[in-house]
């Protein structure tokens, strides 16, 4: 009996370990494969490839790997394309022609390089290692909605996985062409490997330098003008605050947001009242500048009248001076007969006779 049940637990540990070997098994990667100018399907039983997908790209190409026609290769999903152009020479790392072209979408890609992530899925151009010769173009398409927070498009670039060294090289920022209206990356590239879109994340970090005080040495009254440079070094958008400090203490300050990798100047006005020697600092950079009494200047006081111009006259020259003539003497008036005066005094001397007659005349007669 004990050694049945031995035997019962002996089957039933055996299933278990069946069952558990069986779930950390890997899981299989999603395969496409894109034909001459045809479209990939996945290897799945609901997605069989059609009829002639075998068909190779022998068919556009010489015995030298010679494309005779410009040749374009999508995955199943349209989210990645390639466009090979004519007269490029395709061949595999051992130096044969091309037989076929394979875009496979990998399911657990290499470890991430810091501060990137993944905008959509890896592929692996396959076959592994074949080279073209110029360059052939490859295009993805994103979706806006993948990437994070703050960041944008600008901040996306194509990489490449290095088997050798085991790291996601980026590839040259002058081959990258992003159109945000089309939702696009494309590049060239001349041989395959993994290939990925992804999306620097660093978080904002900043920077002061470029102290600048201008003027350094200023009367009391008068201004001057203390700048730096704030730079975000990172690659998401971010706010920081930068301080003025006039010998210690927080004078003034400004907040400025920039997106990641812009720079901004960043200016204060001062005027002091006091004459002295004043220490700057903003943000650990420090300087100097010395204000200066005022200098009394003399007032003028300029005239608001307008200044007139007399016109220029030509005046003759002056005579020769003459003799000066006496002037004439006016001729005698005739005084006026004094009539009146002349009656009175007759009257009076008539009177006068006749009391003198009458006196003398008559009284003796009597």
């Amino acid at each position: 009996m004990r050694k049945a049940n031995i035997k019962k637990w002996g089957k039933l540990g055996v299933i278990l370990a069946v069952f558990a070997t069986l779930l950390l098994l890997p899981q299989p990667v999603q395969h496409y494969t894109a034909y001459g100018q045809g479209y990939g399907y996945g290897s799945g039983g609901d997605n069989p490839p059609p009829e002639g997908a075998s068909e190779s790209v022998t068919g556009v190409t010489t015995s030298e790997g010679v494309f005779t026609e410009t040749t374009t290769l999508k995955s199943a999903d349209s989210d990645l394309s390639l466009v090979i152009p004519e007269d490029t020479i395709g061949q595999t790392k051992d130096g044969d022609r091309l037989a076929k072209v394979s875009i496979t979408k990998v399911i657990g890609p290499p470890t991430l390089p810091e501060d990137n992530d993944f905008i959509g899925l890896t592929y692996d151009l396959e076959p592994d290692g074949a080279t073209f010769d110029p360059p052939i173009t490859i295009t993805f398409t994103y979706n806006p909605n993948w990437i994070p927070s703050g960041l944008g498009p600008e901040n996306l670039d194509l990489r490449y996985y290095d088997e050798d060294t085991k790291t996601w090289v980026p590839l040259d920022p002058k081959d990258i062409t992003i159109d945000p209206n089309t939702n696009t990356i494309s590049a060239q590239i001349s041989h395959f490997t993994y290939y990925s879109v992804m999306v620097h994340t660093a978080p904002a970090e900043f920077t002061v330098s470029d102290l600048s005080i201008s003027p350094a040495e200023f009367e009391v009254a008068e201004k001057s003008t203390i700048s730096v440079a704030v730079a975000n070094i990172g690659d998401v958008s971010g706010t920081t605050r930068v301080t003025l400090k006039l010998n210690g203490v927080d004078v003034t300050s400004k907040l400025v947001t920039l997106a990641g990798h812009e720079s901004q100047t960043i200016s204060f006005i001062t005027v002091q009242g006091k004459p002295g020697s004043y220490k700057v600092n903003i943000d650990g950079l420090s300087g100097t500048f010395t204000v200066k009494p005022a200098t009394v200047k003399p007032v003028v006081i300029t005239s608001t009248v307008p200044s007139v111009t007399a016109p220029a006259m030509e005046y003759p020259a002056p005579a020769a001076p003459t003799a000066p003539i006496p002037p004439a003497m006016p001729a005698p008036v005739p005084a006026p007969t004094p009539w009146l005066a002349i009656i009175i005094s007759l009257v009076a001397s008539v009177t006068v006779a006749v009391i003198i007659v009458w006196y003398y005349g008559f009284r003796s007669e009597y």
